[in-house]
């Protein structure tokens, strides 16, 4: 029995005394409760949901499950004052046996206890089979209970269903899944229909009736988790993030979920929404097993980075970034390495506060370490690059670039992390995936689809926000769209951001700086006609 108040810790230990239970330890904190935890295997765990400082309820249960802690055998409850959707959610993402909420009394206890004990001694065969990995047992154990009428048939069909695609054996798991759904609507037995339709290759399918689950059951999280593995299969960026940010919206404490969207976001190069996720990772994370000092780094990045997209986003989290920076050290321990990036980073962070004289006595300090050093990882090397750049550096910034696109030439992965800096990815993933976007926003603009062009454009801009064709490309795209009629401030605002950007990369002899020109009339003409017809 786990809870931080003294009274109702005993209170509950002596009912379960009462009802049979021959030991019953108690725990007043989330560390104590993992170590009793560690050294006995417990029958049952109730445990409270606020347990004051340190990890609470769901962050012990959490951990269990990490560490293999916890024997499928074992009933694990959850005890909360409240029940909010916010918290029942994120804890089902973690499958305690039951959701208890205070206050409790004897008989109402009893009953439930009774329950889920009569429930976990008629399954406890198969437990057992599972956990030993005689999963052909197990299935074997899944049937008989099934064919016997148990009350426990639809529990049973739903590790069967399981137990099937485990195995390889996808007709049978269908098979399950379709009698389940003749007789009711249950959303796992849809999500479990996508599962198959997934492993068999019918990836389409799987999105199609996933789409449908989320429409139908807006709080079935194990479906939006398998459709966000489906878009990312077959390398649908945008469409994984949008699922994810669903996916939060409806379950906003659930950590794991939260990072995977950051990490997204990032890699989408939507700097807003990573930097307001980390943040939301960072604080998640407190007292969690999942907690790591990548989260806190890539949070701080995010904010330093964000002032490129939202000033105002920017502002909101520069002192919370900062704040990060100062207990990095303190929380993960001193790494040389580190200290460097976290001055590098927080470098860009003090410009933004306007302090200058500080921003400039930590890039020289982490500067001159690495000069002595030679070359440092990329992430440190890109870290020095943006300091440059905050720091009005533009010169050695390039420079730097350009030898780092040559040190790190033989190394992909490093490379596509450079390629976001650059004017022209070097990457081959990046050169293909920037082609790609390019012809089909080029396919568009000569079908006069320009509305489908420019979201095209969009797309790769956001990828490679340094890349003058795709600006420009936009920005004819754009043109397109305003000599139809379609007089939208918000196109006139993004053809000038992206000349501004454009001419502050342009030198007179550049092969774009011609066709640069060109569009920048365009837009003064069509900005023009626009103030004619207002006055008309």
């Amino acid at each position: 029995m786990v809870d931080d108040f003294d009274s109702f810790r005993m209170t509950v230990s002596r009912m379960l005394q009462e009802f049979g239970c021959r030991q019953v330890d108690t725990a007043v904190s989330g560390q104590e409760a993992l170590r009793l935890c560690e050294a006995t295997e417990y029958d049952l765990i109730l445990c409270d949901f606020n347990l004051g400082r340190g990890r609470n309820g769901l962050q012990v249960l959490e951990e269990m499950r990490h560490t293999q802690l916890l024997r499928r055998s074992t009933l694990f409850l959850l005890v909360s004052a409240e029940s909010s959707r916010e918290i029942v959610l994120a804890a089902s993402d973690y499958e305690p046996d039951g959701y208890l909420t205070k206050p409790l009394n004897g008989k109402s206890l009893r009953q439930r206890l009774d329950r889920v004990l009569h429930q976990r001694q008629a399954m406890k065969s198969i437990f057992r089979a599972i956990e030993d990995n005689y999963l052909d047992t197990a299935i074997v154990l899944c049937l008989q209970k099934i064919d016997e009428g148990s009350r426990y048939g639809i529990f049973c069909q739903k590790l069967l269903g399981t137990l099937y695609v485990k195995t390889g054996q996808l007709d049978l798991a269908e098979q399950v899944y379709r009698q389940v759904l003749e007789v009711r609507d249950m959303d796992w037995a849809q999500v479990g229909m996508a599962q198959v339709k997934r492993a068999q290759g019918d990836i389409d399918t799987a999105i199609d009736w996933l789409n449908q689950i989320v429409d139908q059951h807006p709080l079935c999280m194990p479906a939006y988790d398998e459709l966000a593995d489906c878009h990312n299969e077959l390398a649908h960026n945008d469409e994984r993030q949008a699922i994810l940010e669903r996916a939060v919206d409806a379950s906003p404490a659930a950590l794991l979920r939260q990072a995977t969207l950051a990490e997204v976001a990032t890699a989408n190069n939507d700097k807003v929404t990573a930097a307001k996720t980390y943040k939301r990772v960072v604080k998640l994370s407190e007292n969690s097993v999942h907690d790591n000092v990548d989260c806190h780094l890539a949070f701080t990045r995010a904010a330093a980075a964000v002032f490129s997209e939202d000033d105002s986003v920017g502002r909101d989290l520069l002192r919370d970034a900062i704040a990060v920076i100062d207990k990095v050290e303190k929380k993960f321990g001193k790494d040389e390495c580190r200290h460097r990036q976290l001055q590098l980073i927080e470098c860009q962070l003090q410009i933004q506060q306007g302090n200058q004289k500080r921003a400039n006595e930590l890039f020289l300090e982490a500067n001159k370490d690495m000069e002595n050093l030679g070359l440092q990882d990329v992430e440190t090397e890109l870290d020095r690059v943006l300091a440059m750049q905050a720091l009005g550096q533009r010169d050695k910034a390039q420079a730097k670039l350009k030898m780092l696109v040559e040190a790190f030439g033989h190394d992909e992965v490093a490379l596509r992390k450079i390629d976001r800096l650059l004017e022209e990815p070097v990457s081959e993933e990046s050169k293909q995936q920037v082609a790609q976007i390019n012809k089909e926003g080029i396919r568009l603009y000569e079908q006069h689809a320009y509305l489908k062009a420019i979201e095209c454009f969009q797309r790769a801009r956001r990828l490679f926000p340094m890349h003058m064709g795709v600006q420009l490309n936009l920005v004819q795209a754009l043109v397109g769209q305003m000599r139809t009629g379609d007089n939208s401030q918000e196109w006139m605002d993004t053809a000038l951001s992206c000349l501004t950007s454009v001419e502050a990369m342009l030198t007179g002899g550049h092969p774009q700086f011609q066709r640069f020109r060109q569009l920048q009339q365009m837009v003064r003409q069509v900005d023009v006609e626009r103030q004619q017809q207002r006055r008309a």
